[in-house]
């Protein structure tokens, strides 16, 4: 895209003025605006009747200076001012010909005459296209608000536009933490990251498409995955430490007539260590009894607690016994033995209706990320469950915290087979202040992760709308970046 005008004189006309409050009227519009959009916009009457526009950002006027207009019904703001005045830097980039435009570590580019603007690589759809008008690049307002995250609220009332914004007040970005931000842009991340360490936030940021003309925002739901086994766990050890049941308990005890039942104890489900495993069927509707016959039907794949196969129909088979013992659907166990307790508001069991980013799974034909469009089904017990960031960081701390079982038994949690590190619903390495517990989890179309320092307080949680990565390693790597160990 060529640049239309010298560079010089593009930004001396842009120049902020600190002291000017922002207020357009039809009949102040710039002439640049007034000649170029003149068969779109009356001049007494503004684009769909507006006669003036009126701004704020987080209460204050916009310093956004006489460079606005509208034009075929959007709010076009000048690129430099418009950003900083959201907080942003701006520079011009002479060998991409683009603007260029910095805020919590992310980079966006802004090009002449382009529907999209570059996120950290990721193309944006803009609801406009840029326009390089008398040396001034303009944007649509949205175009600009969305990419750094801003919120605004558009309110027109006799023939007065007035635009409500306030600047992103979800990413909390440390510069200390510049390292962690740049592996994950280089590895193309899309979804959101949070670091914490006792109970701190230091990381709390967002990456990538949510759709094609919006971000992921830090408050976004996700779902978990097999994360969502550890609180499969913990159901089944508060139930024993309720007297209801016992790890020890034998298959057979909770459903009778269990193929070799008798050798299989609830601690082995729990550890992957029971033999069982088998791809079932997942299917909206087929109730969880069901897929426990069906499970019942698979022949061992070793003798009970010899070895370690990581076992899905393990923890369905968990899910149903909790069911039988508590009385309780699974969902309803779950939310009201711990989410509502530790008051995880954004978190409970996925459905179809379940406001979450669109999903992505990568083509390696076409090379390319290609969208979900179909609902992926995890049975009770296995990769039921949505949470947010916040919610995770409330999870991993109650834990820590003794709010949700008591220090004996999560040592139990964290003791791991002779067969695999793995203890209950947990991977778990490391000794002392490097002792770690972690776990993966996906589905078509996202991928999450989590990893805990037990004894340093430390916290690291990965929710991705991108399927298939590897997020036991990228926590890892995560947890080195931001704590060198």
């Amino acid at each position: 895209m060529k640049l239309y005008g010298k560079k010089g004189s593009a930004w001396s006309k842009i120049a902020l003025s600190a002291g000017l409050a922002f207020a357009v009227a039809s009949s102040t519009l710039p002439a640049y605006a007034e000649e170029t959009v003149s068969a779109s916009l009356s001049p007494a009457t503004g684009s769909a009747g507006i006669s003036s526009i009126v701004a704020e950002i987080d209460g204050r006027p916009a310093q956004w200076g006489s460079s606005v207009y509208t034009y075929r019904s959007l709010t076009y703001v000048p690129v430099r001012e418009g950003a900083v005045s959201l907080g942003a830097k701006v520079k011009w980039d002479k060998a991409q010909r683009a603007a260029i435009v910095t805020l919590n570590g992310d980079e966006l580019l802004y090009r002449p005459d382009s529907t999209t603007v570059s996120v950290n690589g990721y193309e944006l759809q803009m609801p406009g296209t840029t326009r390089y008008v008398d040396g001034i690049l303009t944007v649509p307002l949205r175009g600009l608000t969305e990419p750094l995250r801003a919120k605004v609220s558009p309110v027109t009332s006799g023939g007065v536009l007035n635009l409500s914004l306030k600047t992103d007040t979800e990413t909390n970005y440390d510069t200390g933490l510049s390292a962690v931000n740049d592996y994950l842009k280089k590895e193309n991340y899309s979804g959101s990251v949070l670091i914490a360490k006792e109970g701190e936030v230091l990381l709390r940021k967002s990456y990538g498409l949510s759709s094609g003309s919006t971000l992921i925002r830090p408050t976004d739901q996700m779902r978990l995955g097999s994360l969502t086994k550890a609180f499969t766990a913990a159901s089944i050890l508060k139930l024993a430490e309720e007297g209801k049941l016992s790890i020890d308990d034998t298959l057979s005890q909770h459903i009778p007539g269990y193929p070799r039942g008798d050798e299989i104890t609830l601690a082995m489900l729990l550890s992957h260590t029971s033999g069982i495993a088998l791809n079932f069927k997942r299917e909206e509707g087929i109730p969880l009894s069901e897929t426990v016959e069906e499970i019942k039907q698979s022949p061992l794949k070793f003798a009970p607690g010899t070895d370690y196969m990581y076992s899905n129909s393990g923890f369905v088979l968990l899910a149903y016994i909790i069911e039988e013992t508590s009385g309780m659907s699974y969902a309803d166990f779950v939310q009201s033995k711990i989410l509502d307790p530790l008051g995880m508001k954004h978190s409970g069991t996925a459905t179809r209706q379940t406001k979450i980013p669109t999903g992505y799974e990568y083509d390696w034909q076409e090379g390319a990320w290609k969208s979900v469009d179909y609902y992926y089904f995890s049975p009770s017990g296995t990769g039921s469950l949505y949470s947010t960031l916040d919610d995770m960081l409330t999870w991993s701390q109650a834990l820590s915290a003794g709010k949700v079982l008591s220090e004996e038994t999560m040592e139990r949690m964290y003791t791991v087979s002779p067969y695999k590190n793995y203890g209950f619903g947990w991977h778990v390495d490391g000794e002392g202040p490097n002792r770690v517990a972690f776990h993966s989890g996906g589905g078509d179309g996202y991928t999450t992760g989590i990893r805990r320092g037990l004894n340093d307080g430390t916290v690291i949680i990965l929710l991705s709308n991108h399927g298939g990565l590897d997020t036991n390693a990228m926590t890892a790597e995560v947890r080195k970046l931001a704590f060198g160990e």
